[in-house]
């Protein structure tokens, strides 16, 4: 895998999409992890910084290091940010929702969800497309929350796995502790990716590649051209 070669392949998808969609910029939900910068770096390379938001919406289970991470994303990008807290959104619903625990999926989820809201708010307000964060190890699994950061208008990395994704960070300048940190979703108090799926990354980015292989070899060949 070549990180600059695929680094031209996206950056061209981007604009192309843009430029075709009449939208003048992407909106992007900032974590503080590795694929929304790698995402957000990306869209500032094609888009130009101008033309691209950064949102940053913390809640009480988003961690120091993360929110800190974040936003060093956005000030090294120069992009225009906006910082939504969603703590009391999720405290609003919980007055009317039964069982709303935490730790339970149902109020995981819904932080997903709350955000992605936000996000469309955001692009409805300036003519934007929201820009997804899903990679394909991610994708592959279905390791998302449906109508939540599964919903987006445009996924620049979601053919690349989380293994490609670190060389590919480190060639657009992405920080080194945000490419090496354990990737989280958030949602819960100590969550990790990794845990939940009960596999490395590694290992899954290699069964991927086997998948993509297998599915490859029981393709139809091409039609012969005239």
């Amino acid at each position: 895998m070549n990180p600059e070669k695929v680094i031209t392949q996206i950056e061209r998808f981007l604009k192309e999409h843009v430029e075709e969609s009449g939208s003048a910029g992407i909106v992007i939900g900032i974590s503080g992890g590795i694929d929304s910068a790698v995402a957000a770096f990306l869209s500032v390379r094609a888009l130009g910084k101008e033309n691209v938001l950064g949102l940053l919406m913390p809640s009480h289970t988003t961690t120091d290091e993360d929110e800190t991470d974040a936003l060093k994303v956005a000030k090294t990008l120069g992009i225009k940010h906006v910082r939504v807290p969603i703590s009391g959104i999720l405290k609003d619903f919980g007055k009317y929702l039964p069982d709303f625990e935490e730790g339970k999926l149902p109020k995981a989820n819904l932080q997903a969800r709350i955000r992605m809201c936000l996000l469309y708010y955001f692009a409805n307000l300036k003519n934007y497309l929201v820009c997804g964060t899903t990679d394909a190890s991610e994708n592959f699994l279905g390791y998302y929350t449906k109508y939540g950061d599964g919903a987006a208008d445009i996924e620049p990395i979601i053919n690349v796995t989380k293994t490609d994704l670190r060389p590919i960070a480190k060639a657009l300048g992405v920080p080194d502790n945000i490419i090496k940190k354990n990737p989280s979703p958030n949602l819960v108090a100590n969550q990790s990716a990794e845990d939940e799926l009960g596999v490395s990354y590694e290992t899954l980015d290699r069964l991927l590649a086997k998948s993509r292989l297998a599915a490859h070899k029981r393709s139809p060949p091409a039609a012969p051209q005239n």
